[in-house]
């Protein structure tokens, strides 16, 4: 059947009108997308197109985003932390993600010379970093880390500070708890370069989750305000501080960018050959995004309540149990305004616990400050150890150790059983019998309305 030419110019009309509501209808649907933190968006978001990506297509947005090592640009001449290296190739999109590949190719073109005292060879692996800053907002990001013995990290650099909001190892042979080991930091870069101190860790937070990272996709989310961090895991608050909390420590006063990557960190675990599969070993985001909104007067950091009495044991040890030699010593531990903390003396075993009251299906964060004062932090390591059990979660008892000679906070995240009401909480040197203090035991409930960390 032949079509006059008014006939073809209604269909291509309509042909273009579907394009155009097509396209408006895929906009709106990436406008309306709300932060799993807030899915009703109460705190009024808007999303910045700017550095957000839903890697749709089938190549990386050139206008977003730079792709290390492309046309010899490495941004912040930072080429790759060797012995693997940045190469373009290592960036890709596959069926609505972004995908970096890390891969074992000896036969690569490295550069020459040497990054902390490694050579580039073997390895190449991907970031990207976009084009354009923000300051303040709420940054998500939905992905699986790559199942290997390298970091996975989504991360931001501005003037004076950088905040890894996680480098996630998907292997770590050395420590399988690492594995599940939810980790954010701040750098500090804005000190003078001969200050031993320039670019290293000025404050972190460690938290163990309930399951390996690299297994599945998470939502990890964190919301950078000025003078205040929230960190979130599949939509909960797991973890606030407070500029004024940490001081000197704080580092995010200037805009940023946004850095996706994978990266090899040889001094603590340095993939084989056999580590890396023929195809290589993939990061997989779903998207990148952050919101933005007008400041607030919202209390910064309203954290629930401290379920444990005497937890920073400024009445001794009354309503712990103890075993071995423990005891509450006068001085000042992490908490500054109080006047005691426990030592557990080495030699013998020390474990100081208490069974709780819990909730069943409730996911709670039991978190405490501790240090090994007799770790030099070179050849001697001491270690004590955070844990929880009887849960009512077979199978799972989970621990996580402290080996730093200065006072740090580390959390395990969990979530009670069906028909679980009690659980026992503890911190011990039982396997090393060591000396360890600990001080400001802290379990919180996670009150979000929506799902447990175990996805229920």
């Amino acid at each position: 059947m032949t079509q006059t030419s008014n006939e073809m110019k209604k269909k291509n009309k309509l042909i273009i009108l579907g394009a155009f509501l097509a396209t408006s209808f895929c906009n709106n649907a990436v406008l309306a997308q709300n932060p799993v933190s807030d899915p009703d968006n109460k705190l009024g978001w808007v999303l910045n197109q700017d550095v957000s990506d839903e890697f749709e297509g089938d190549q990386i947005d050139k206008d977003k985003w730079i792709v290390q090592g492309e046309n010899d640009h490495y941004e912040n001449n930072f080429k790759g932390r060797a012995p693997s290296q940045f190469a373009p190739h290592a960036v890709s999109v596959r069926n609505g993600q972004l995908v970096i590949t890390t891969r074992w190719e000896p036969d690569f073109n490295f550069i020459d010379g040497k990054h902390k005292g490694y050579k580039f060879e073997n390895i190449t692996t991907g970031a990207i970093i976009t084009k354009k800053k923000f300051k303040t907002g709420y940054m998500e990001i939905k992905c699986k880390p790559a199942d290997a013995p390298l970091s996975s990290a989504f991360w931001f650099t501005g003037k004076g500070g950088e905040l890894d909001l996680f480098e996630i190892f998907g292997k770590y042979p050395k420590d399988k708890h690492v594995e599940k080991l939810y980790h954010t930091s701040f750098h500090d870069w804005g000190k003078d370069r001969k200050d031993p101190l320039w670019g290293k860790t000025s404050w972190d937070n460690k938290a163990q989750l309930p399951y390996r990272l690299a297994s599945d996709y998470h939502v990890y989310g964190c919301e950078w305000g000025e003078d205040f961090l929230k960190l979130y895991i599949d939509g909960k608050l797991i973890r606030c501080v407070t500029k004024e909390e940490l001081g000197d420590k704080w580092v995010m006063n200037n805009e940023q960018k946004v850095w996706v990557d994978n990266e090899v960190f040889p001094w603590k675990v340095n993939p084989k050959k056999e580590d890396i599969t023929e195809k290589g070993v993939e990061f997989l985001v779903d998207y990148v995004r952050i919101w933005q909104r007008k400041p607030s007067t919202d209390v910064a950091c309203e954290m629930p309540e401290n379920i444990l009495e005497n937890y920073d044991f400024n009445n001794g040890i009354e309503g712990w149990e103890t075993e071995g030699k423990v005891k509450a010593v006068d001085g000042k531990g992490k908490n500054e305004a109080g006047k005691n903390y426990v030592k557990l003396s080495a030699g013998k075993e020390a474990t100081i616990s208490r069974t709780v009251k819990l909730k069943p299906n409730t996911t709670y964060i039991l978190s405490a400050s501790a240090r090994a004062p007799m770790t030099n932090m070179d050849t001697i390591w001491q270690n004590g150890w955070l844990g929880v059990k009887a849960f009512g979660k077979k199978g799972q008892q989970p621990i996580i150790k402290y080996f730093k000679n200065t006072w740090y906070r580390q959390s395990i995240c969990f979530t009670t059983g069906d028909f679980a009401n009690q659980t026992y909480i503890y911190f011990t040197n039982k396997w090393q019998k060591k000396e360890v203090h600990v001080d400001y035991i802290e379990l919180t409930e996670v009150t979000t309305d929506h799902l447990t960390l175990d996805g229920k």
